[in-house]
């Protein structure tokens, strides 16, 4: 074995093999036993395995994770977790194919956002968005901000530790779920190529990790607990790709000067957040107002009709008098003084 140094981490990472790995180097898909040692903590069942080995689209993702990802494992599973890497590499391969995806999706969404709403601020970019798709979108930006779940997300590193982390917070298992029920739906922006199966049979394996994890075993009903906010998010995602496609329909309609055409109804789309993004030089976005902003709205429309009710009674009150020319509005307005001051004679 020898030893590599990480010029970005400067860590030293084990190397098991003398050249990168290819696709014949990849184990080939076996079932994995429910009483091995070291095993992952993803339990796949024999159907689940050959429902796998029969998706060309999954066949060729392990190919490319094979050319471009290393079989190494970190010093903490090492080397105890190698007799078992196979078992590691399944679960690993399968966590790529699920949350990548999801990844790529909400690069696109914040693309597509970008365009909208020409916004100079990464917070600002949900304001393209409306109702559960802000939401969906919100919590992805949220969590990917963070470079180590981005990293999970495209199972870069140790695989062991890549299956692990899976387990480590209510967030990811929540996107694990979430993605599970993501993967009948049909994703619009990775059409090309070979497709991947349903990995709906994957939620069976992450109830029995979580129930069986020291972590969440102890906390009851936890699993029960995840279930409805990873539907939340799901039905989150749907209309954020929903809201994508319709922005994009949008952006990508060359600009018109005809006021007719920008509003004719094979040019508009309902329900999209963007304002004058037909016929309008810029896209903009509809900002829901603070409370203090509406306040302050309504104030200003009370003052505007109250200066309008005075107008009309000075107007009422200056109908039947005569005002000099150089005379102001103002100085007709005044009022007389209502006390006079008389200079007293002085005394002897």
């Amino acid at each position: 074995m020898s030893r590599e140094v990480d010029d970005k981490n400067k860590t030293a990472i084990p190397t098991y093999t003398s050249r990168h790995p290819t696709v014949d180097d990849m184990p080939p898909l076996t079932a994995i036993p429910t009483s091995t040692l070291n095993a992952s903590p993803f339990l796949l069942k024999v159907h689940d395995v050959e429902t796998l080995t029969q998706s060309d689209g999954f066949t060729i993702l392990r190919g490319h994770l094979a050319e471009q990802y290393t079989y190494e494992l970190c010093d903490a599973h090492t080397p105890a977790y190698l007799e078992d890497l196979n078992r590691w590499l399944i679960v690993r391969d399968l966590l790529h194919a699920l949350l990548v995806p999801v990844v790529e999706l909400f690069d696109k969404a914040c693309l597509v956002a970008s365009q909208a709403t020409n916004a100079s601020k990464l917070e600002d970019l949900e304001y393209a968005f409306t109702g559960h798709a802000r939401s969906a979108f919100v919590w992805l930006q949220c969590f990917l901000a963070s470079e180590k779940e981005r990293e999970w997300c495209y199972s870069r590193g140790c695989p062991a530790c890549v299956v692990n982390h899976s387990l480590d917070s209510e967030f990811t298992i929540r996107l694990l779920y979430a993605a599970c029920l993501l993967s009948d739906v049909h994703y619009p922006f990775t059409l090309e190529g070979p497709t991947l199966p349903s990995f709906m049979f994957f939620l069976e394996s992450l109830e029995s990790a979580v129930e069986q994890d020291p972590l969440w075993s102890d906390a009851e009903d936890f699993y029960e607990k995840v279930q409805p906010k990873a539907i939340v998010t799901r039905n989150g995602i749907e209309d954020l790709i929903l809201q994508c496609l319709e922005l994009d329909t949008i952006l990508s309609q060359p600009p018109s000067s005809s006021p007719s055409a920008a509003s004719s109804p094979t040019t508009s789309l309902p329900g999209t957040p963007v304002l004058a993004a037909l016929g309008g030089t810029t896209p903009m976005t509809k900002v829901k107002r603070s409370k203090m902003a509406r306040r302050q709205m309504k104030l200003q429309v009370e003052e505007e009709l109250w200066m309008k009710e005075m107008m009309l009674k000075c107007c009422d009150q200056l109908a039947g008098q005569t005002i000099c020319p150089t005379q102001s509005l103002d100085a007709v307005l005044k009022a007389e003084p209502t006390v006079a001051v008389e200079e007293l004679p002085l005394g002897d």
